[in-house]
């Protein structure tokens, strides 16, 4: 009963390492968002400089002066809304990114979970068989499908490959197998099909 408490915590910690995780990215995102605010700013008052300058100029009469200094000006505003413009899309492509490795996380633990399940039901099938038969009289069947190896295929699935590895680490636990030498021949005897290769 203690493993489903701890596997149904080890989730609950999954979940929310993943939520601390989005709120991160959120919380990035909106110091972006917030720098390209104070970029717009800052460009708006020197927009604002730029038509003092004009009105100067125009009682002085350089024209041409002014054309320059404006281009500058909408040049080096470009340029920062470019640069702005491109962190925030990387940004938001990384947000993406570790959203959708969350997301295969998230499977991940929703396959262990059941398969903690289908592992929960057969120990609770044994302990009842016990209590009706004795525990020296519990059916061959049952305790050859709670110590069965996992196998693998070869197949490139991170959950296939995560669940091969968690089956192997029960089973380990269950059969008290410490020794690596020991791991190392019951993990190759799980492997099947293009694994062996």
């Amino acid at each position: 009963m203690s493993s489903a408490s701890e596997a149904s915590t080890g989730n609950q910690q999954g979940r929310k390492k993943s939520k601390d995780k989005n709120k991160e990215l959120a919380v990035l995102v909106d110091e972006k968002v917030a720098e390209i605010d104070d970029s717009i700013i800052t460009l708006t008052d020197r927009v604002d400089e730029m038509e003092k300058r004009i009105e100067e100029l125009k009682s002085e009469g350089d024209v041409e002066e002014l054309r320059w200094e404006m281009q500058v000006a909408v040049n080096s505003m470009a340029t920062n809304v470019t640069k702005d413009d491109q962190a925030l899309r990387a940004s938001q492509d990384v947000c993406k990114a570790e959203l959708e490795f969350y997301k295969v996380k998230v499977e991940a633990y929703s396959a262990r979970t059941e398969a903690l399940k289908a592992q929960l039901k057969a120990c609770m099938a044994a302990v009842a068989n016990m209590g009706v038969i004795g525990p020296s009289q519990v059916s061959p069947t049952l305790k050859g499908n709670a110590l069965q190896t996992p196998t693998y295929n070869g197949a490139r699935n991170i959950r296939e490959i995560d669940n091969f590895f968690w089956g192997l680490e029960t089973y380990f636990g269950a059969t008290s197998i410490t020794d690596e030498g020991q791991k190392v021949s019951h993990a190759s005897f799980s492997l099947t099909d293009i694994a062996l290769v």
